[in-house]
């Protein structure tokens, strides 16, 4: 182990009796783990109970949490290898097995805590609806224990892999604090930057929901639902409820990425651990730290004690800034892609020529539109607006008939009026003169393209045979979703 194992120090205690944790460390975990779990049950988005797959859904949100934010797994991780307490075990271990055998023992003792908390917190989660008597997130039905096999499979593989990534960080900070706070920093960031959850509404759906396999939490979530056996009729649906779409290619794919890294980290945190083992004994591993800071402390070994505390600091400043580094890199990453899909994906179909034109009342206004093909993983967005500019010389009362419709002018032309009118259910608006006014209309086209209008009648209320105009400014657009 070099000069500092070799030195004349000898432990402050007997070695038989150091616990591989203290009761500090224990009473921490025991309260990161409730923090842990109340987060991932207050973020979690519960959604409607008339879906079979709601409780899959639910209990995969809630449980993806934990991994969101990765509390209980850089506290533990941090406590169990960076506590004073711990050194003092791992000293102990080194001496006896080595560093290598003594680093792995302690990663083990690290995945008992996090597999186990993990077990406890899923067996919560599906109890938590019966509990509390389901409240509105679905009936209360003992049936939706089915799920509980892959939503506890996926939560103890991601436990056991961000265990390792978090074990890797305790070595390299060598500080429990610093470690937690890293660590959750940097989870709930990426958790962000991959896209946070599902939500209900289509037109917030994150453009960069094809790059949500950046955070193990939706990583979890997507393993759960494939170890269900669940399949979502199309593509469309999966992202209206998990909130990106996937494959089990592309999700091994990504597993196998995490799972390398994982593994590399692991491989540099023992090495890192032999370094931080010869800083312990000097830095009061188990020399009484009275001893280390008293006036009597030979000048040479405070001088070395100084230069290894040096040390240190350069090494978790190195930490810090290589992750911070990282985050910073992923954050331009990810808004150079948003910016890059906003601009490529938004097509300017038609806009009015200088700043108005006239629109005929009591005549049909269709307007062509070629959709073109959706960038991949993404769908097409088609937007209809009309600003209206001045009233013309139009009745002072008028309804406002619109919508957008997959078919070409010619197939649109060939439909009598009441099945025009038939195809625009709902789009009706009555607007009478105020110095403004329009509409705007969205429609979520999917993966569809092709050939589209958009169109619009206006009638006159008091005389619906009226022959007259307004101007407007008119906007037809497409975007990505």
């Amino acid at each position: 182990m070099g000069e500092f194992l070799q030195s004349n120090h000898s432990p402050t205690m007997d070695e038989s009796r150091i616990s591989w944790f203290s009761r500090r460390d224990l009473v921490l975990i025991i309260i990161g783990g409730t923090v842990s779990a109340s987060l991932g049950l207050l973020l979690a988005s519960p959604i409607g109970s008339s879906y079979d797959f709601a409780p899959l859904i639910f209990s995969a949100n809630t449980v993806s949490m934990v991994f969101a934010t990765g509390l209980f797994f850089f506290l533990t991780a941090g406590l169990l290898l960076g506590s004073r307490s711990s050194h003092l075990y791992l000293l102990c271990k080194i001496k006896e097995i080595g560093t290598r055998k003594a680093f792995l023992i302690r990663i083990l003792h690290i995945l008992v805590f996090t597999t186990s908390f993990t077990i406890i917190f899923t067996v919560v989660v599906f109890l938590y609806p019966v509990i509390l008597a389901a409240m509105a997130y679905y009936p209360v039905s003992f049936n939706h224990f089915s799920f509980f096999p892959a939503v506890l499979g996926a939560s103890l593989i991601g436990s056991v892999l961000l265990a390792l990534i978090a074990s890797s960080l305790a070595i390299l900070t060598d500080d429990s604090r610093l470690c937690t706070i890293l660590g959750c920093v940097s989870t709930l960031l990426i958790a962000f930057l991959g896209g946070w959850n599902t939500v209900s509404n289509p037109w917030t759906y994150s453009l960069t929901r094809n790059l949500a396999f950046l955070s193990p939490h939706n990583m979890v979530r997507a393993l759960a639902i494939v170890l269900s056996g669940y399949q979502f009729e199309n593509a469309n649906r999966m992202i209206e409820f998990v909130g990106f779409a996937f494959s089990t290619e592309s999700l091994a794919i990504a597993f196998f990425l995490l799972g390398i890294i994982s593994i590399m980290l692991v491989i540099v945190g023992q090495k890192v651990m032999i370094r931080n083992s010869k800083r312990w004994i000097a830095l009061g591993g188990i020399t009484p730290s009275q001893e280390i800071w008293s006036t009597a402390v030979p000048t040479e070994k405070g001088l070395l004690t100084n230069r290894i505390k040096r040390g240190l600091r350069i090494q978790r400043g190195l930490t810090t800034l290589v992750i911070g580094a990282l985050l910073v890199s992923m954050m331009a990453g990810v808004s150079m892609y948003t910016t890059y899909l906003s601009n490529s994906t938004l097509f300017i179909h038609y806009v009015s020529p200088g700043d108005k034109e006239m629109i005929s009342v009591g005549k049909w206004n269709i307007y062509g539109v070629d959709v073109q093909p959706p960038y991949p993983g993404l769908f097409n967005g088609l937007y209809f607006y009309c600003f209206i500019e001045t009233w013309g010389n139009a009745s002072d009362s008028l309804s406002f008939y619109f919508g957008i419709v997959a078919m070409n002018s010619t197939e649109f032309n060939s439909i009598d009026e009441e099945g025009r009118l038939a195809l625009l259910p709902g789009y009706r608006l009555n607007q009478t003169w105020d110095g403004g006014g329009g509409f705007g209309l969205g429609d979520n086209l999917g993966e569809s393209y092709g050939s589209y209008i958009c169109v619009l009648l206006i009638i006159a209320d008091a005389n619906p045979m009226e022959n007259s105009y307004i101007e407007t400014s008119l906007l037809i657009i497409q975007n990505g979703l």
